[in-house]
């Protein structure tokens, strides 16, 4: 059963984009994921309204002293939520942000009544981020080759470049 983790940044709020503001979500996106990720880059206004307008998906701020700080997407399914997009804006990571967000994004999928909650990461994700996830009480269930790694990242030296569900 998934235990919060003890807050370091106690400032950190989660705000729900509750008008399904696609310009926001996709400015958030795109900053967030740069240079980790290329999911949705081309993605029109009226892609991303559709997408946002799914019952199933919800959109999240994070924000410190009213300022954006970075965002995640939880998507329901039968199986359970998926975090989806997670990450803090450039100017604001290494300040151990991340493990709050990841614990508010965890305790935010686990509201929705689920009882399994599971995230993708990479090799090309950003160093952080699959330390961040073990810490935070996730496992690794599966390993694969990414078909289309990002090449503006150096890959972390694991070997060549894989996808972990966790």
């Amino acid at each position: 059963m998934f235990q919060p983790r003890a807050s370091h940044a106690a400032r950190l709020q989660i705000v729900p984009v509750k008008q399904r503001n696609a310009a926001l979500c996709k400015r958030l996106w795109s900053e967030v994921g740069a240079g980790f990720w290329t999911e949705r880059i081309r993605w029109s206004p009226m892609r991303w309204q559709e997408h946002l307008r799914q019952p199933n998906v919800s959109f999240w701020v994070a924000q410190v002293s009213g300022q954006q700080v970075g965002c995640f997407e939880l998507t329901e399914s039968i199986r359970g939520v998926k975090i989806e997009g997670f990450g803090l804006l450039p100017p604001y990571r290494g300040q151990g942000l991340g493990r709050d967000l990841l614990t508010a994004a965890t305790q935010q999928a686990f509201a929705t009544g689920a009882r399994k909650v599971w995230l993708h990461t990479a090799t090309d994700d950003h160093p952080h981020a699959l330390p961040n996830y073990l810490s935070g009480g996730y496992k690794i269930v599966r390993e694969r080759d990414l078909r289309h790694p990002v090449q503006s990242q150096p890959v972390q030296k694991l070997g060549a470049a894989r996808g972990r569900v966790v």
